[in-house]
């Protein structure tokens, strides 16, 4: 009996640091260009694919930026 408690509340414990961690990463910052027609997001601020925005760069969060239809630039620098 006491094996089984302890099962569950391990369970519950994993479950809770999946979740927190998730929570993490959409609380993550990015960085967008503020263009009518730009459709990506960027993890470092000085990314290659920032380079032809003409327009100032904005800091905002993974989540906001995937509700917004941004996905994320092919550029790995």
């Amino acid at each position: 009996m006491e094996f089984q408690k302890l099962k569950v509340y391990g369970i519950i414990i994993c479950i809770g640091f999946t979740v927190f961690g998730f929570a993490k990463t959409l609380e993550k910052t990015v960085f967008i260009c503020n263009s009518t027609t730009s459709s990506k997001y960027h993890l470092k601020k000085n990314c290659r694919g920032l380079n032809a925005c003409k327009k100032p760069t904005i800091e905002t969060t993974l989540i906001d930026a995937r509700e917004h239809g941004r996905t994320l630039c092919g550029w790995k620098d």
